[in-house]
């Protein structure tokens, strides 16, 4: 079902999230060293030390409530002491300001993103969920629903979308199947007996994915 204006918004929250992750670390930019500084309008509001979890809040915004937080922990042996290491594991961001976490960006050892949580319509669900290897992407899950199950999920080699599943019926698998070639829709499969693998197949005229 297509809901009014719902193509806009999801814009402009893709571009907010875009905005947002702009002021975490990008992917593939960490380094053992990740105690990076936030930019120069965030300011630190202080930290809070629990057991080997670092977390550090700053204010975007000015209006002293935490905006971004960064996670850190401690990683390496705990019988000695001198070889452990205080990684980043997570950023989170307040894109709204309402309190609540709307990007979530999780990292590696090496400091680089392996996965990406968006709350796309500020509800407190995550809607939009990223995987990356190596800090490249190469799957994103939708909850288009908005309900907190993903109803699209989307494949990537090299960056290029080459696979589309839909649960079209909201029964929670995925029922329709969207090849792709050079980012060109090539082949839709359908399942019709529920197992979840596509039965029937359409070629398709080279359409853009």
């Amino acid at each position: 079902m297509r809901i009014p204006g719902l193509r806009a918004s999801r814009a402009v929250r893709f571009s907010l999230a875009g905005l947002g992750a702009a002021l975490l670390v990008a992917p593939g930019c960490g380094s053992t060293n990740t105690k990076d500084a936030a930019k120069p309008e965030a300011s630190m509001l202080g930290l809070e030390i629990i057991g080997d979890t670092t977390i550090e809040k700053y204010d975007l915004n000015g209006d002293q409530k935490p905006d971004l937080f960064k996670i850190y922990v401690l990683r390496g042996p705990r019988d000695q002491p001198e070889k452990r290491t205080q990684l980043l594991a997570r950023q989170d961001l307040d894109l709204d300001f309402d309190g609540d976490v709307d990007v979530r960006r999780f990292f590696n050892e090496a400091g680089t993103v392996v996965r990406e949580e968006m709350d796309l319509d500020f509800d407190g669900q995550f809607d939009a969920i990223d995987f990356y290897s190596d800090g490249v992407l190469y799957r994103r899950d939708l909850a288009l629903n908005f309900d907190g199950k993903p109803s699209i999920t989307k494949y990537y080699t090299a960056n290029k979308l080459t696979r589309k599943e839909r649960d079209t019926n909201a029964d929670g698998t995925m029922d329709t199947f969207e090849f792709y070639e050079n980012g060109k829709l090539v082949r839709i499969g359908v399942d019709k007996d529920g197992d979840g693998k596509p039965d029937v197949y359409t070629e398709v005229e080279g359409a853009e994915g």
